[in-house]
């Protein structure tokens, strides 16, 4: 009977029943000067990077050697190493945890069965944690993919010729857009005439074009990966912001040694879409607005947007993260470049001492820890923009509480992993006995600190808002349309100085005038009989009687006379004080049925608009003091709580950005404003959201608040000032910043969360 230290010894000494799956398959790569071993399993697509003891090991796993043997072997092999038994163990347990070895032992099957459900819990957090970018699993499409890249066309555009023309292409598109920036920006609709003059048929067009164009990316990966060599097994629907798209994996890029092709197959994507977005570009530039034309600016917004902010940026887990990645030969660069910031962390905060780790980078630390703080802070930057943009779109639909429900999934992957991930390395045994104080201490009071500050500590606090400079109502008299009439003679331009009285325009209105005609006609009619009744009255009751109704009819006629030719009068627009004319508020074209005619727009002064018709009330011009001016600030109704009178306000016009202005707020509106201000509608290029109500009148999308900040008089001013207060006219916009009280960086927090996010709090 073998004893207990028989049996100890003889488990190192024993047939170990685990070997090397044979269907992996591996490739030499160098790295940083280091040669490593690339090993893909090719059921997982799974693919794992070894260094040449480690890779030997793998190899060594044949079934039949035993611990003693491997280390044996492994000490002859790459002397002066040496490796002990336990070290062996531990390898040998992460190769069968990764699926990379097979064991001949009963009981392997529940295992793998814990490890396929641990692997598929873990992706089903991932996909929670990461709602805004979801994969499912798809088909194999390499026959797909080996049947397109046979196609001539196909492999020319992946060609190094043709990839020059391609660049050529695109530095055109760029230099056309450049060299003509202020007529392509005119062009271009704003933010919400994009996506609210065709509805749901723009959103519509939006999600397909969305849909293509990364049909085409992830083509364009996978055809790449072909054309260096490469395979890929996987091709499935991926949900991008909650729009379905394509997505392909590329992973057996890790299999081919050059980095320049790994690193071409990682923005092959990207190729596609700015090729795809150079072409759309000409073809929107040179047709009418149409369907075609508005397909093409969709292609170039979703390609330039998607490609910028999201592919081309390494901070993000996508295209140029893998390029990056692949260029610095650090694979799994955001995975090393976050060891590095928790082990600095760990040691100046904690004092733990950690041995040195040989697979991470040694150079350059302090850029690793960088990057992880860099792309933790856009990350959150990119998904709070994404989140309001959804909150946006969806609270008119009063889907708001679906916004608020995809905020709380991501927050879960920005606050809840990272926390879940500290709860981890604090509890494994042994190590807060490790903990030192001192370090402890010192930065849970720098913690207390800057947590101090941020809720007590206020600090200078401005709300932003857009503003239009008007005349000073106490210096200024409208001229109004008081009658209804076709507009015949405009006798003034903007500019002009008038005295009191002054004719400024004829309005005509033919129903007026016939009236007036018909009632001096039945006057003169009423007169001539009455005389030939007063030659043969005498002793004639009849006549007498009929001169009576003569009389009567003439002063009813006389009275409705004099009325006729006081609405006549009013037909005459007339100066009702002295000063320089000023032209009214920009009237913007309604839309209106293609059966029904357009009124005028622009303002009655404009020359397009004599023989228009002018209702009553309607806005003539201004006569006054051009140089008595106020400034209207439209303040959105999240900010306006934060606003009081008299504070002190800084004007800054978008005409001429080395003036300042200051003035303080004088009147702040009890009553959001029913309209939109045209010039400062998003319709016409201004700053706020606009859509067109039912009625056609421009409303705001969110409620604003007009409030008044006055400019100092004009004379008044000192000389240098008089120069730059003449610059201002009515009309020009510009920025105002509101200096309300301080605020704590606690509170800008909460009221940043609470409307980025838009919590019920």
């Amino acid at each position: 009977m073998a004893t207990l230290a028989d049996s100890l010894v003889s488990s190192e000494s024993r047939r170990m029943p685990i070997r090397v799956r044979p269907d992996l398959s591996a490739r030499k790569h160098r790295y940083q000067g280091r040669q490593y071993w690339v090993v893909k399993d090719p059921v997982a697509l799974q693919y794992f990077r070894f260094e040449e003891e480690e890779f030997a090991i793998l190899r060594m796993l044949d079934g039949e050697s035993s611990l003693e043997e491997i280390a044996d072997r492994f000490e002859a092999e790459f002397p002066p190493q040496t490796i002990r038994t336990e070290e062996l163990q531990q390898f040998i347990g992460t190769l069968h945890r990764s699926g990379l070895v097979i064991a001949d032992a009963a009981g392997q099957g529940e295992q793998l069965k814990k490890l396929r459900d641990e692997r598929e819990r873990k992706e089903l957090l991932g996909k929670l944690s990461n709602v805004l970018s979801i994969r499912f699993k798809g088909i194999d499409p390499d026959w797909l993919l080996n049947y397109l890249y046979a196609l001539p066309p196909v492999r020319w555009f992946f060609s190094t010729p043709v990839f020059v023309l391609c660049c050529c292409l695109t530095l055109a598109a760029a230099t056309l857009v450049a060299v003509e920036f202020d007529v392509f920006r005119a062009k271009l609709p704003s933010f919400d005439a994009f996506f609210t003059d065709r509805g749901w048929e723009n959103w519509l067009l939006l999600g397909a074009v969305l849909g293509v164009t990364k049909v085409l990316h992830e083509f364009g990966h996978g055809l790449s990966c072909k054309h260096f060599g490469g395979e890929c097994h996987e091709m499935g629907v991926m949900l991008l912001v909650l729009t379905p798209c394509l997505y392909c994996n590329v992973s057996d890029s890790w299999m081919l040694p050059n980095k320049w092709h790994r690193a071409a197959i990682g923005a092959a994507g990207m190729y596609v879409e700015v090729v795809l977005a150079s072409i759309c570009t000409f073809i929107w530039w040179f047709t009418e607005p149409g369907l075609l034309n508005y397909l093409c600016l969709n292609i170039m917004f979703v390609s330039s947007v998607s490609t910028i902010l999201f592919n081309a940026n390494p901070l993000l887990k996508y295209d140029g993260y893998y390029i990056l990645s692949d260029l610095m030969e650090v694979p799994n660069l955001r995975q090393k470049a976050t060891q590095i910031l928790t082990r600095k962390l760990s040691e100046w905060c904690l004092g733990l001492e950690q041995p040195e780790d040989p697979f991470l980078p040694q150079r350059n630390k302090g850029m690793f820890a960088l990057y992880t703080v860099a792309a933790a802070v856009y990350r959150w930057v990119v998904v709070f923009s994404i989140l309001y943009f959804l909150n946006q779109v969806l609270e008119p639909y009063g889907l708001k509480i679906f916004g608020q429900a995809l905020a709380l999934m991501a927050l879960w992957g920005l606050l809840g992993q990272p926390l879940w991930k500290v709860y981890k390395f604090l509890s494994v045994p042994g190590r807060l006995s490790k903990v030192k104080r001192t370090p402890v201490v010192v930065t849970g009071l720098l913690l207390a600190a800057l947590i101090a500050a941020a809720v007590l500590v206020p600090l200078p606090a401005y709300v932003f808002c857009p503003f239009e400079i008007h005349p000073d109502p106490s210096a200024t008299a409208n001229v109004y349309a008081e009658s209804p009439g076709v507009l015949r003679d405009v006798l003034v331009r903007p500019g002009d100085r008038v005295e009191e009285g002054q004719l400024l325009a004829r309005l005509e209105n033919p129903e007026t005038l016939l009236t007036l005609t018909r009632i001096e006609g039945q006057i003169a009619a009423d007169q001539a009989e009455l005389r030939a009744f007063e030659t043969i009255s005498y002793g004639d009751s009849r006549a007498t009687s009929r001169m009576a109704q003569l009389q009567e009819s003439l002063a009813s006629s006389r009275r409705q006379l004099v009325k006729q030719r006081e609405d006549a009068a009013r037909l005459e627009l007339r100066a009702p004080r002295a000063g320089v004319v000023m032209a009214p508020d920009y009237v913007t074209p309604r839309e209106t049925d293609a059966k029904q005619l357009t009124g005028w727009h622009g303002t009655p002064l404009d020359e397009q608009n004599v023989g228009a018709t002018l209702e009553a009330g309607d806005h003539f011009c201004r006569v006054g003091d051009p140089m008595a001016l106020e400034a209207r600030l439209a303040i959105d109704q999240e900010e306006i709580e934060l606003v009081r009178t008299g504070q002190r306000v800084r004007l800054l016009l978008n005409q001429s950005t080395d003036r300042e202005y200051v003035s303080r707020l004088k009147q702040i509106a009890d009553d959001e404003m029913p309209a939109t201000p045209p010039r400062l509608s998003s319709l016409q290029g201004g700053a706020i959201l606009t859509q067109m109500d039912a009625t056609g009148r421009p409303k705001p999308i969110m409620p604003h608040f007009q409030a008044v900040a006055p400019l100092a008089a004009y004379e008044q001013l000192p000389e240098p000032a008089r120069a730059a207060h003449e610059r201002l006219r009515v009309g020009l916009l510009g920025e105002a910043k509101i200096e309300i009280e301080p605020m704590t960086v606690g509170r800008r927090l909460y009221r940043y969360l609470a409307r980025t996010v838009n919590f019920d709090l």
